[in-house]
């Protein structure tokens, strides 16, 4: 099993239709050569991590490297591991809207976000950064 996670930025035209096209399209393809992870979303930056086989992973990754979609595409860690840890997983997404942020739920999704991080803490070296990663997002820190 070989795990990678990147962080990167969405270009300024990415809307929602198009979110929603990359989310079908990777769903099929990654069922069909048996890539996992889990995708974040959240204010217009992506942090994935993906596992399968290297192969699969690395040429996935040069695919999301060239796609005009994605910039400031970065390498946050790549190595083997010893099994899944998103083998049912999928993507974490949230639209934002003035009404779901006025009721809370943009804060409900972060606390969530948090919440997996924490539950996740002693664990691969790969899965660490990928966590780490999204709490920066979520704190607007800089990754």
């Amino acid at each position: 099993m070989y795990q990678l996670s990147y962080f990167s930025r969405a270009t300024p035209d990415v809307s929602e239709e198009i979110i929603s096209g990359i989310l079908e399209t990777s769903r099929e393809r990654n069922k069909a050569i048996g890539v996992t992870g889990c995708l974040v979303f959240h204010k217009f930056s992506f942090v994935q991590i993906i596992e399968g086989e290297k192969r699969h992973i690395q040429s996935l990754f040069e695919d999301i490297r060239q796609d005009k979609r994605h910039s400031d595409v970065t390498l946050l860690w790549e190595g083997k591991n010893n099994g899944r840890n998103f083998g049912d997983w999928n993507m974490a997404y949230f639209t934002e809207s003035d009404e779901r942020s006025a009721n809370g739920e943009m804060k409900n999704f972060e606390r969530n976000l948090l919440l997996l991080s924490e539950l996740s803490a002693d664990s691969t070296a790969v899965l660490n950064m990928f966590w780490i990663s999204v709490r920066k997002l979520i704190s607007g820190e800089e990754i």
